[in-house]
């Protein structure tokens, strides 16, 4: 008798601390890193809409994580709200602008394309050149810089918005030294030299800017 009393007591024993143990587990609260990792994914899958959303959770999660406004920036500049894609890679560099290879080159890059897409030729010229002044502390491929999350995009399409932005200022000098780096870098022997000076000259810079918009594109 006394021995059955005892595996009764052990039986409801195991019951009452199995209880306690899945009591006690509780929700998985996702951490700002899973909600910006789980951003990229759907970024990368052309979920944008939701990817914003997961991006805005991992702001507010942690109001001083990089990669929460990386992605917001990259985000709302492809759901063409380029306004906020300043806002966002503004403020993330206002919180730590120290400079970081794996997180800064986005952020530069982001702002030169967000810039252009607003006309604010001046502000997309600065960022370019943040971007290519800090590019020659890269070292071997790595200076070679692409966008992790999208491959296609890459230290070229800055160099091409540097040389637009460059064009619609009336620094035609710089424009052509920009367009003649962007051929040797696709790795053509195309060279440039016009009379800048002259109306030609720049309808003839100006057709060379389209003519690599296109071949960047189709790349």
């Amino acid at each position: 008798m006394m021995k059955q009393f005892r595996n009764i007591q052990t039986f409801f024993g195991v019951i009452f601390c199995m209880i306690i143990l899945f009591n006690c587990r509780g929700n998985i609260i996702p951490s700002e890193e899973d909600l910006s990792d789980y951003g990229w994914t759907l970024y990368e899958a052309n979920d944008f809409v939701g990817a914003r959303s997961w991006f805005t959770d991992a702001v507010k999660k942690d109001a001083n994580y990089y990669d929460g406004y990386n992605g917001m920036g990259w985000t709302m500049g492809i759901l063409r709200q380029p306004d906020s894609s300043i806002y966002y890679f503004g403020k993330y560099l206002s919180i730590d602008s120290v400079f970081v290879r794996e997180v800064t080159m986005d952020f530069y890059a982001g702002l030169a394309f967000a810039y252009n897409a607003v006309g604010n030729d001046i502000s997309a010229r600065i960022y370019c050149n943040y971007f290519f002044s800090n590019i020659n502390l890269l070292e071997g491929e790595a200076s070679l810089w692409s966008f992790s999350h999208n491959v296609k995009t890459n230290y070229i399409d800055v160099r091409l918005i540097l040389a637009i932005s460059e064009f619609r200022l009336g620094l035609f000098e710089n424009c052509q030294e920009s367009i003649n780096q962007i051929y040797k870098d696709i790795g053509s022997t195309v060279v440039v030299d016009v009379d800048y000076d002259m109306v030609q000259g720049r309808a003839s810079l100006a057709d060379h800017l389209v003519t690599l918009q296109k071949s960047i594109q189709d790349s």
